[in-house]
């Protein structure tokens, strides 16, 4: 065989070889490239759908402003005529009920201006506008003005009437002697008072 036939045929197979290496390349890519577009299509897609599936499930919550009263003071007067003054370390108006204000610190003054006037405190409090009812909770104290003094853990105060009911363990001192019941009520300015549920009481010799 001819040297330049044998240098042609070398040449040519070389070529082949190219050409087929650059074929497959060719074809993988053709399939490769169009494989990762769909892909990435396909999470482009899947996130802007969660993202408008999360958006139209879980609504932005409108961040509520709080409105802090320190030290307020609310005034009224009952039905016969008794002022009384409702006082707070702070009170927030409720967002739900407007007319309903909780207290921290507050403190009930019945009677206000009289000799003896009748003070209650407590740890927390809700004093509602609509029916001027005020409930104490934790720690109330009840100071009737006239040197006799109760504790218990909540008490109801309906401040048209004045009087103060309680269904907790309620414990009582003056200088009539000591009692305990597991309710009491308080009508007609603390003039009367009704224990109820496991009394007892001692009296002290006048």
């Amino acid at each position: 065989m001819h040297p330049t036939a044998v240098m042609t045929g070398r040449a040519m197979s070389a070529d082949l070889a190219r050409w087929r290496r650059r074929s497959r390349r060719v074809l993988a890519a053709r399939i490769v490239l169009p494989l990762a577009i769909g892909i990435l299509l396909l999470i482009v897609g899947s996130q802007v759908g969660w993202r408008t599936y999360m958006a139209a499930t879980h609504p932005p919550t409108e961040a509520k402003t709080e409105i802090r009263l320190i030290t307020p003071r609310f005034y009224g007067q009952s039905t016969d005529g008794r002022s009384f003054m409702i006082t707070a370390r702070s009170a927030i108006r409720d967002d739900n009920d407007p007319r309903r204000i909780l207290l921290d610190d507050p403190a009930l003054t019945l009677d206000l201006g009289s000799p003896t006037p009748t003070r209650m405190t407590a740890k927390h409090g809700v004093y509602r506008q609509d029916d001027f009812s005020l409930n104490l909770k934790d720690d109330v104290r009840l100071d009737d003005g006239t040197g006799y003094r109760f504790a218990s853990e909540e008490s109801f105060v309906d401040t048209k009437t004045g009087n103060v009911t309680g269904e907790t363990t309620m414990n009582g001192e003056g200088p009539s002697g000591q009692v305990q019941s597991r309710a009491y009520s308080v009508y007609d300015k603390g003039d009367r008072i009704v224990f109820r549920g496991g009394v007892r009481a001692r009296f002290e010799r006048q």
